[in-house]
């Protein structure tokens, strides 16, 4: 095999009996393409379809191909090209790097139910796990793939006011904002929510309770008591 330590590219495992194909990239090609052959990968419970297939077939009955070696600035737009172009059987992901176009077992959605990630945040940690780079194309499909899945889950009005709730007690403390001229007084749930009222910054309205000085001269702040 031909010597791909430190080398970055794509690569293609094509199985010579059914021609399905699989499509991958690595920063290190000599790295991943060395893990297919680990006996933990091969007997690992839910593997992927790639790995079940070497694992079924064997290595002898599949071809492994690099198809380009490129540098790693643009390896997901390589894959990512690779992907439309030849539409690999055993790849789950559609999308380099992304969970779009996954289809979850019974058993592994009953698995995300019970965490407390969303799925934006799902989407975010496949596009940015260490050393790999996102490009603006592969950006833009993220977002579209948001606000898709806002469109087609909204929240429900209790999930908002959680949301809001939570929001209030990463923000700190709730605030007054008086105005000694006219003596009106107006109530904030956060220093960020005074602080757009007045035009300044969150950390303005924190420095403002802190030294005790009004802000623009005539808005004094304190702090709310619970």
């Amino acid at each position: 095999m031909i010597d791909n330590s430190n080398k970055s590219g794509i690569y293609r495992w094509v199985n010579k009996i059914t021609k399905n194909t699989y499509v991958g990239s690595a920063i290190d090609l000599s790295n991943r393409l060395n893990k297919y052959y680990h006996k933990s990968e091969l007997n690992k419970k839910n593997a992927r379809p790639i790995i079940q297939a070497l694992f079924k077939y064997g290595h002898d009955n599949f071809i492994l191909e690099i198809l380009e070696y490129c540098d790693k600035s643009i390896l997901l737009e390589r894959e990512q090209y690779y992907l439309d172009k030849l539409k690999p059987e055993y790849n789950i992901l559609k999308f380099a790097y992304s969970m779009l176009g996954y289809k979850h077992t019974a058993s592994s959605i009953e698995k995300l139910k019970s965490r407390k990630v969303s799925p934006e945040h799902k989407l975010l940690i496949s596009l940015t796990h260490k050393n790999k780079i996102v490009s603006d194309e592969t950006r833009a499909k993220l977002s579209a793939a948001i606000a898709d899945f806002r469109r087609k889950n909204p929240l429900s009005e209790e999930k908002l006011m959680n949301i809001k709730k939570k929001s209030i007690e990463r923000e700190g403390v709730q605030v007054s904002v008086l105005n000694t001229q006219t003596n009106e007084v107006k109530e904030f749930t956060n220093k960020t929510e005074a602080g757009k009222f007045l035009g300044v910054t969150r950390q303005a309205i924190t420095n403002s309770i802190i030294r005790n000085a009004p802000i623009k001269g005539i808005y004094q702040i304190s702090k709310k008591d619970h």
